[in-house]
C-alpha cells in the first residue's frame, strides 16, 4: 500500500519552495507585549512604511533612521522583516511585530 504520512504531520511542501515569510500571524505586537519583555526597548515610532513585493524596494523609517530587512536598529532591535503590516522585530531573541498605524 501507499504510505500514509504519520497523524498530524505537517503537510509534505514542495522542493526548493520556500515558507511563506509575509505572515504575521501569531507575532505579538509591541503593544502586547509585557514590560518584562520590553525591558531595555527604547520608544519605537515606525515613521515611515514601504512595503513591495520586491524585498530590495522595502524600508522603513524607524525613530526617523532608515532601515532595510536585516538591519540592526541603533536602539538594539533587529528588523527581521517588513510585512504588509509593519515590521517584524526581534529584541534578544522576543520577536514582535511593530505595526504601521
Amino acid at each position: 500500500g501507499l504510505a500514509t504520512p504519520p497523524r498530524g504531520a505537517p503537510p509534505p511542501r514542495a522542493a526548493g519552495v520556500p515558507p511563506r515569510t509575509d505572515s504575521v500571524a501569531g507575532l505579538p505586537r509591541l503593544d502586547d507585549l509585557s514590560p518584562q519583555a520590553t525591558a531595555g526597548l527604547p520608544a519605537l515610532t515606525l515613521n515611515l512604511h514601504v512595503y513591495s513585493s520586491d524585498p530590495a524596494q522595502r524600508f522603513v523609517v524607524l525613530n526617523g533612521e532608515r532601515y532595510r530587512e536585516g538591519g540592526r536598529l541603533a536602539a538594539g532591535p533587529a528588523l527581521e522583516r517588513i510585512t504588509p503590516d509593519g515590521a517584524v522585530l526581534n529584541h534578544n531573541g522576543l520577536r514582535f511585530l511593530l505595526p504601521r498605524d
